[in-house]
């Protein structure tokens, strides 16, 4: 009985002053709620026998915050819900998405911890991003990252990220695989407009089976610069490379430029990069990218907009993406807005036709902030 009674005595010392801490913090949450109706006249991006469908998503998303002294505690609930007109083309969908992440401010710095599991088709932009040519399928994706900032002096800081990610398919065709990177970075401000930095990453891929791919490690210093052109323009260039192990491996220079304007009523921005992306069908890709976007306030509620983007992946299955697109919004009260969008995109394939689709969206979204 007295060990039983020292135990709780310690429980309580451990639990009440984090529970005091709890009630105290300042608490603030977001619901944001869009629903979309979609015609796609070729999701799987075929070359040939192409099949349109459409499609209602309803993808509810929760975020609450809590501030407490000098921490911060985030917790994400997501869910992607689509139904398909067509379900021997892309099938129905409920892809969760939850997160939770800790952060504390320090008197030099910050350091924090990020959990999310995320659940999403294969044909959506976490697959497609890294050049990889699919069909509909689920990519479950874990992830745990941690961060740290330290001011070593009044100019200097240094940080760092370690980031774990597993990923799963359903597909045989596509390859699981775990990855560890660690990025470690040095800024120096410069001047009050220019800050320059260097950054090495380490990264090392597992596939979930070594008969399709094997394990490699890449290594990727660089150096660039960050400079505030003008009140509304601003611009971050940086060059290096990346060297692969293993027989496909090997080295290649990379770098990249991200160029961003926030006036009155415009905002634009374009980034190009070449980069090194763990890829579902084993190993390292290689990408370039190039994306512009662009956005004009016609008034104080609607809004227009352009977006373009090219990417080229050198992949095992070598292939070259590229969408253009066009959209109108227009908010009706601080709660709700509608947007009308029209994209197109292409898809260029070594030995095979390109393929092509459009696609027609309405979105309306309903957004409470603050409950």
């Amino acid at each position: 009985m007295p060990l039983l009674r020292t135990t709780r005595i310690a429980t309580a010392i451990l639990v009440l002053p984090f529970t005091d801490a709890v009630l105290a913090a300042n608490w603030q949450s977001t619901v944001v709620v869009p629903t979309s109706v979609e015609y796609d006249s070729n999701p799987l991006l075929l070359s040939s026998g192409e099949k349109g469908i459409t499609r209602t998503i309803i993808a509810p998303d929760y975020t609450l915050i809590g501030t407490f002294d000098r921490d911060e505690l985030r917790l994400g609930l997501g869910m992607h819900v689509m139904r398909s007109s067509d379900t021997a083309v892309v099938d129905n969908r409920e892809d969760p998405d939850v997160s939770l992440g800790w952060q504390r401010q320090t008197e030099r710095g910050r350091f924090g911890l990020l959990a999310r599991y995320n659940e999403s088709s294969t044909l959506s932009g976490t697959v497609l991003d890294t050049g990889v040519v699919t069909t509909d399928g689920t990519q479950k994706l874990y992830t745990l990252s941690g961060n740290w900032s330290q001011a070593v002096t009044e100019r200097s800081t240094l940080s760092n990220e370690t980031t774990y990610n597993r990923a799963r398919y359903d597909i045989s065709t596509l390859t699981g695989y775990e990855e560890l990177g660690n990025v470690f970075t040095w800024t120096y401000a410069w001047s009050e407009r220019a800050d320059v930095y260097s950054r090495f990453g380490v990264r090392r891929y597992e596939p979930e089976q070594d008969q399709t791919a094997t394990a490699s490690n890449s290594y990727s210093p660089a150096v660039g610069v960050k400079y505030q052109l003008s009140e509304s323009f601003s611009a971050d260039a940086h060059v290096g490379a990346t060297q692969v192990s293993g027989s496909e491996g090997g080295g290649r220079g990379e770098g990249g430029v991200a160029l961003l304007y926030t006036g009155v009523r415009a905002l634009a921005s374009f980034t190009a990069e070449r980069s090194t992306v763990a890829s579902a069908e084993g190993g390292f890709a290689e990408l370039d990218q190039v994306r512009g976007v662009w956005s004009y306030a016609l008034g104080e509620r609607t809004r227009v907009g352009a977006d373009a983007a090219w990417q080229d992946s050198k992949g095992q299955t070598p292939n070259t993406l590229q969408t253009y697109s066009v959209w109108a919004s227009r908010e009706f009260s601080p709660y709700w807005d509608l947007r009308l969008s029209l994209m197109y995109k292409e898809r260029q394939q070594d030995h095979e036709a390109d393929a092509s689709a459009t696609i027609v969206g309405l979105t309306l979204t309903y957004r409470y902030p603050d409950i």
